[in-house]
C-alpha cells in the first residue's frame, strides 16, 4: 500500500517527498518554530517481524543520531533530532539543496576536474575529523556524498557508523555497500579509519575513470575480488592518467590496511599533487572507457597483400584431404592478434607517459586486415588484459588464406612493397611498449613510430619527510614522499637527509608494477 506522508511529524510540517529507499521515505519539511527547512528520513522498523532484529535496527538508527551529534563539521550533514512513533523512526537532519555524487557520476558530461578534486578533498577532511573522534562511517559511497549547488560536499548517513569503543555488530554480520567495502570489513575483522580510506579510494577511482575498480556478475565473485585481486590499472581505463596517479590510487586500495596512506587527507593530497604534475588528465563518464577502447578497432577489411615476387599462373589443385586442425588454429591466432593490436593502438594514441626515447631498430610487422571469424568450437577472443602478449620477433607467416592475415616482416629502418589500401603496422622491441599504426597507401608513403619504454612506479617515503631522492646517482626534483615513474629494469634508489645520513636500495621495476620504499631515519 502506498505510504501517505502525514501533514506533520511532531512540530515539523511536511512539504514534499524527496526520495524513497528500501525501508522508508525522505521528506522535505519545515520547522515552523524557526522557519528552517529540514530533511526527514522515515524508517519503518515495524515491518521487521523478528523482535530482536527490530530492536537491533532501532538501536543502530539511534546510534546514527548519537554518532553524528558529536560530529560538528562543515562537510558532515548535521542531525537535529530523532523521534519514534508507531514503529517508525524519524531522523531530522540538515537539508541539502543539491544532489548526490552518485547522480553526478551518471551525467553524460564529466564535471570539471578541479571541482572533482575539491569534493574529494572536502570528503577526506570530514572523514579524518570523524576518525579523530573515534567514529568510522563504514558505508562511504557516492550516494552518501551530498553535493550542494555551490559544490560543497557533505557526508550523510552515519547509520552504520561504529565507535571504536563499542562492538554492537552481530558476529559475522557484514554491513556496507559491497562495491565500496574494504577487504577487512568483508572478512569481519576490526576496522578503523583506513577502511573508510579504501572506500574513498574506490570513489576516487570511479570519479577519474568512470568505472568501479572491482566489478562482478555475482556477489560472491565481487567479494572475492575485493579481498584477493588487485584493482585494474586506472591508466587502462583512462589513458589520460599518468601511472603515478594510478600508483596513488593503488596505495589507497591496498588489501593490507597498513600499506595505505596515513589518513584520508594524505591520500587526496598525494592525488592532487600527482594530478597537478600531470595536468593533461581528465575525468571520464561512466562507460566512456569501454566506448573509447572499441572505437579504434579496425572495421573495414581489405584484401590480402599479394606476394612480392610474381609467380606463374597455374591452376590450384584440389586439396585431397581436409585439414581441420590448421585452419581453426590460424583463425584463433589472427583474432587474438587483432585484439592486441586494437588495444595497443588505443594506448599509444591516448595514454600520456614519459617523453619518447630514441629506440634501437625494432621488429616491425604489417599484418593486412582480413575478415576472420571464430572456427566452430573455439571460444571468443579473450579480454584485452588477458590476451597473450604478441611475440617479440616477427613470426613467419603461412600463405594467406581467407582466415589468416598476410604479414610482411622487417627490421627498421626498412622498405616494403605493399598494395594500395589500408594497412596496420605493428612495431615490437624488447623492454618497449608495442606500437601500432593504421595507415593508407599511397597517401602515407612513409610511416614513423616512436617507441616508449615500459615503465613502473616506485613510491618513496621517509620518516621524517623531506628527504632528497637520487635515482641511479641523479638527483630527483621531488623530495619525500614522492612517486617515481621509472623505466623497467634495475635502479638504485638513494634517500638522503642532512644530519641523518643516507640509505639505498636496489629495485627491479617491472612494467605497470608499483613498488614501495620507506625509510625511517629515527630520532625526533
Amino acid at each position: 500500500m502506498e505510504q501517505i506522508p502525514p501533514p506533520k511529524i511532531g512540530r515539523f510540517v511536511i512539504q514534499r517527498e524527496l526520495g524513497r529507499g528500501a525501508m522508508g521515505v525522505v521528506y522535505e519539511a519545515q520547522d515552523p518554530a524557526i522557519g528552517r527547512t529540514v530533511a526527514v528520513k522515515s524508517i519503518r522498523i515495524g515491518e521487521i517481524s523478528d523482535p530482536r532484529e527490530r530492536q537491533r535496527i532501532k538501536d543502530r538508527i539511534f546510534r546514527e543520531a548519537q554518532s553524528a551529534g558529536v560530529l560538528s563539521h562543515p562537510h558532515i550533514v548535521t542531525i537535529y533530532d530523532i523521534q519514534e512513533a508507531d514503529n517508525v523512526v524519524y531522523i531530522f537532519m540538515e537539508y541539502i539543496d543539491g544532489s548526490t555524487l552518485e547522480k553526478l557520476l551518471l551525467d553524460e558530461t564529466p564535471p570539471d576536474k578541479n571541482l572533482v578534486l575539491a569534493l574529494l578533498r572536502q570528503t577526506a577532511a570530514a572523514m579524518d575529523f570523524a576518525h579523530s573522534k573515534g567514529i568510522i562511517h563504514r558505508d562511504i559511497k557516492p550516494a552518501n556524498v551530498m553535493v550542494r549547488q555551490d559544490w560543497t560536499a557533505k557526508i550523510a548517513d552515519f547509520g552504520i557508523a561504529k565507535t571504536q569503543s563499542q562492538s554492537l555488530t552481530q558476529t559475522g554480520l557484514v554491513v556496507g555497500t559491497p562495491n565500496y567495502m574494504s577487504p577487512e570489513q568483508i572478512q569481519g575483522k576490526a576496522v578503523d579509519g583506513r577502511a573508510d580510506q579504501f572506500s574513498l579510494g574506490v570513489i576516487a577511482y570511479e570519479v577519474l575513470t568512470g568505472e568501479k575498480p572491482f566489478v562482478a556478475d555475482t556477489l560472491p565473485t565481487l567479494l572475492f575480488k575485493l579481498v584477493s585481486e588487485p584493482a585494474v590499472s586506472a591508466v587502462r581505463l583512462n589513458p589520460s592518467l599518468n601511472p603515478s596517479i594510478d600508483a596513488v590510487l593503488q596505495k589507497a586500495l591496498s588489501k593490507d590496511p597498513a600499506q595505505r596512506w596515513d589518513s584520508c587527507s594524505a591520500f587526496i593530497t598525494a592525488l592532487e599533487q600527482q594530478c597537478g604534475r600531470h595536468p593533461g588528465w581528465a575525468p571520464q563518464t561512466r562507460g566512456q572507457a569501454h566506448n573509447a577502447a572499441t572505437a579504434v578497432v579496425p572495421a573495414s577489411p581489405v584484401a590480402p597483400a599479394p606476394p612480392s615476387t610474381p609467380t606463374p599462373s597455374t591452376p590450384t589443385p584440389a586439396d585431397p584431404k581436409p585439414q581441420p586442425n590448421r585452419t581453426p588454429l590460424f583463425a584463433a591466432t589472427g583474432l587474438a592478434a587483432a585484439l592486441v593490436l586494437a588495444v595497443a593502438l588505443w594506448q599509444l594514441t591516448k595514454r600520456p607517459g614519459p617523453a619518447p626515447e630514441t629506440a634501437p631498430p625494432a621488429s616491425a610487422t604489417i599484418p593486412t586486415d582480413t575478415k576472420t571469424s571464430p572456427a566452430p568450437g573455439t571460444s571468443s577472443p579473450p579480454k584485452a588484459k588477458d590476451a597473450p602478449p604478441p611475440p617479440k620477433t616477427a613470426p613467419v607467416s603461412p600463405k594467406p588464406t581467407d582466415s589468416t592475415p598476410a604479414t610482411e616482416p622487417c627490421t627498421t629502418p626498412c622498405n616494403l612493397e605493399l598494395p594500395a589500401g589500408r594497412h596496420v603496422l605493428l612495431a615490437q622491441l624488447d623492454k618497449y611498449e608495442t606500437a601500432n599504426r593504421i595507415f593508407m597507401l599511397p597517401a602515407e608513403a612513409q610511416v614513423n613510430i616512436n617507441l616508449r619504454r615500459e615503465t613502473g612506479t616506485v613510491a618513496v617515503s621517509s620518516t621524517p619527510p623531506g628527504a632528497q631522492i637520487l635515482v641511479d646517482g641523479v638527483e630527483h626534483p621531488e623530495k619525500t614522499p614522492a612517486i617515481l615513474t621509472l623505466p623497467t629494469g634495475r635502479h638504485k634508489i638513494t634517500v638522503t637527509l642532512p644530519g641523518r645520513g643516507e640509505k639505498s636500495r636496489d629495485v627491479n621495476v617491472e612494467d605497470g608494477a608499483q613498488l614501495d620504499y620507506s625509510v625511517n631515519f629515527g630520532g625526533n
